[in-house]
């Protein structure tokens, strides 16, 4: 699975878990929303509960839920756990021809430049909490439903 998946699909997953009221969710559950298999889930999971951001249990009647408030739980921290650190992007496979002026510097200037923009990145998911996540959600939502609302006036008409 893609870095970005995992990042997604984890950032996704503990928003399910901070919205769950009932304790604990299963990996069961937890791929229903995500529309993944419940293998990759649970591998989610680990990694997760290894950075310290969820409690789980295994068996019937376990499942996963936050181990802490989710104003507590940065992007960045989800990021680490799942996915390492950010890369904007990847290396040439082999050296380029060192004849050519690009070729011998173009590396080092890409590399540069993918330190700033990761280092940007970073800052930003250091600076969003799960809590905003949730925020978003609720008012995006709330603006699906005013649309849907409003769009069900004019087909009636």
């Amino acid at each position: 699975m893609a870095t970005n998946c995992r990042f997604a699909f984890a950032t996704h997953i503990l928003s399910v878990l901070a919205l769950h009221e009932a304790g604990s969710c299963s990996s069961g559950v937890l791929a229903g929303t995500v529309n993944t298999n419940p293998v990759v889930i649970r591998r989610l999971l680990l990694d997760l509960k290894d950075a310290g951001l969820i409690e789980a249990q295994r068996g019937p009647g376990g499942g996963a839920r936050l181990s802490r408030a989710p104003q507590k739980i940065t992007l960045a921290q989800i990021h680490r756990a799942v996915a390492g650190e950010i890369e904007a992007f990847g290396e040439h496979p082999n050296l380029p021809a060192q004849c050519c002026p690009v070729g011998r510097g173009i590396q080092s200037v890409l590399e540069r430049i993918s330190r700033q923009a990761c280092a940007a990145a970073m800052q930003e998911f250091e600076r969003v909490s799960l809590a905003d996540v949730l925020a978003d959600l609720a008012s995006d939502n709330q603006s699906d439903n005013q649309n849907e609302a409003q769009n069900e006036a004019v087909i009636s008409h």
